[in-house]
């Protein structure tokens, strides 16, 4: 590693023929799957006998970190090493062994994976993406990836960039909903890490969330197991734990035995959602390590997602349900991944820096490890008073520390780089108030209840079961809004032209100016060539912020 920042070469990205005994699947179903699926079919033949296969991977490196991308297998961020020590900070799976997990079937461990549309892993996680390398101006190199989601037509691509001059690489995705409908939102970044090595989460939190909703105490369950430690959960199944409870803006791992760890940041408002995946440490979960590798031992996942869980059906009862991707609408966000080394713990890191807070024989101590040039004046405030001042000059995976005062009360310190705010314990540790359960007594056969179920089948692709419900609200309230314009949504896409109007046409007798109405009235007068109440339609709709843009382009579309 260069020992002066002057010295720091740019990145850079190159193809490379990688060869991995490769465990294949078969060609795929002729027949698509009908349902939440469609057009996709599935592949149902694996195999237990490797061979030898060449892949076409991406490579991008600068002088501090190492990555590979492999775009045949859904653009996957194949593995990454901190250079100086080798080390991964995320796991490299030297085998490709496809295995029957995915919505359509093949999926292999390890790396990092990125998925976009209804659930995981997402359609395009085995096969071939679209990318696309680019040396940048400013020394550093892109990757793009990037497919459709043909079930909702939705568009995804990811810049994958390396600055040359940090040891943090980031992950800056959009997504496109390119269809003139709601359509199902989920969103999340799984990556593997090994676990061996006396492995910590770092999550910050209080609660841990079930993908049915369901809040449990974080880290410390009922019979004391601390499960921010790996092998503390070596008691009944497969663990996931979707960690809620903190506005906070990062997440990591530490193997302590490695003296080396991982970190993630992103803003809260992008990724709220972290998540610990652990196949269990049983017998009923190590089998997973002989199925899904053949060397590198067993691994497990965290993830970062734009909701809170990964919801099922059992969540609707819950605050935690699904989201609508609203028609013609774009989400962009950034995320930064980094190895930490030498620091003897991890409490926060961002794309500057990483730190913990060491106590060791009756002395503090700060520990920090730069992920990008440092020269920068340090201050330390407990409180409002100022314990340390430290000009600090660093490159990247340097490390230094520095002895604080050892009656500090770490919830009150405040960590500040040229009078920015670096750090707030007190905002990473307040617990939230935000609620985990529906107040005791909400009626869940309510025509309210029964409204949200319909949307969340919706939402989930079940369209017979939301219509089911949509049905129930209707015969409870037969002028119900959100049912009205539910069931005329799925008419409209079942090309039931004529009975959506019908029911679009109460929803306006109600409320001539509800947006999503006047929207989907646009839409179906559209599709029955009756252009001048689809133009009205469209109009009134516009006035809603939710459907303006929509309600624009399709009234462009007419006048064009």
């Amino acid at each position: 590693m260069n020992n002066c920042i002057e010295d720091i070469k740019k990145s850079s990205i190159r193809k490379e023929k990688i060869s991995l005994l490769t465990y294949p699947f078969s060609d795929p179903s002729p027949i698509p799957e009908f349902g939440r699926l469609y057009p996709y079919n599935r592949f149902d033949g694996y195999t237990a006998k490797g061979t030898e296969q060449v892949w076409e991977i991406i490579v991008m490196e600068n002088d501090f970190i190492k990555l590979w991308i492999n775009p045949s297998v859904g653009g996957k961020i194949w593995g990454a090493i901190e250079k100086s020590t080798g080390k991964e900070f995320i796991y490299f799976n030297h085998v490709a062994k496809f295995r029957d997990v995915a919505m359509r079937g093949p999926w292999t461990s390890g790396g990092m994976e990125i998925n976009m549309g209804i659930i995981g892993h997402s359609p395009s996680c085995s096969s071939p993406v679209d990318y696309h390398m680019r040396q940048n101006d400013d020394g550093g190199v892109s990757c793009f990836i990037g497919a459709t989601d043909w079930p909702s037509r939705t568009e995804w691509r990811v810049e994958i960039t390396l600055p040359h001059h940090t040891a943090y690489f980031t992950t800056n995705c959009w997504w496109y909903n390119n269809s003139c409908m709601q359509q199902s939102y989920y969103q999340w970044n799984n990556v593997g890490v090994k676990v061996a090595g006396n492995l910590e989460y770092i999550y910050p939190g209080y609660q841990r969330l079930g993908h049915d909703g369901k809040s449990l105490s974080w880290p410390i369950d009922d019979k004391a197991h601390n499960l921010s430690f790996y092998e503390q959960n070596n008691h009944g199944e497969y663990k996931s734990y979707h960690v809620f409870g903190s506005y906070s803006d990062f997440w990591g791992c530490y193997w302590h035995d490695d003296n080396f760890g991982l970190g993630h940041a992103a803003a809260y408002d992008d990724k709220p959602g972290k998540k610990i995946w652990i196949w269990g440490l049983s017998r009923y979960g190590m089998i997973w390590e002989d199925l899904l590798t053949d060397h590198d031992g067993q691994y497990a996942e965290v993830q970062s997602g734009r909701l809170f869980n990964q919801s099922v059906s059992l969540s609707s009862k819950t605050p935690f349900k699904h989201r609508s991707f609203l028609p013609y609408t774009y989400d962009t966000w950034n995320e930064y991944w980094f190895p930490v080394k030498g620091i003897g713990g991890l409490t926060y890191g961002n794309h500057l820096f990483s730190f913990t807070i060491a106590e060791e024989n009756g002395k503090r101590t700060i520990n920090i490890c730069a992920n990008q040039p440092l020269n920068h004046t340090l201050k330390i405030l407990h409180h409002t008073n100022e314990v340390l001042t430290k000009s600090i000059s660093l490159i990247p995976m340097q490390t230094v520390s520095y002895t604080l005062p050892v009656d500090l009360n770490l919830n009150a310190i405040k960590i500040l780089l040229n009078d920015e705010v670096f750090y707030n314990a007190a905002e990473q540790n307040e617990p939230l108030k935000r609620p985990t359960e529906i107040v005791a007594n909400y009626d869940f056969n309510s025509v309210q209840a029964i409204g949200i179920q319909a949307k969340e089948w919706e939402r989930q692709r079940f369209f017979e079961r939301a219509i089911d419900k949509y049905k129930s609200c209707l015969e409870k309230d037969p002028y119900y809004m959100m049912a009205l314009t539910g069931l005329a949504g799925i008419y409209f896409k079942q090309m039931k032209y004529e009975d959506a109007l019908a029911l679009l046409l109460t929803a306006l007798s109600i409320d001539t100016y509800d947006g999503e109405s006047n929207y989907l009235y646009g839409l179906v007068n559209l599709r029955l060539n009756d252009i001048t109440n689809a133009k009205d339609g469209f109009s009134i709709a516009s006035q809603s912020v939710e459907y303006r843009a929509a309600s624009y382009l399709e009234l462009a579309k007419i006048f064009v």
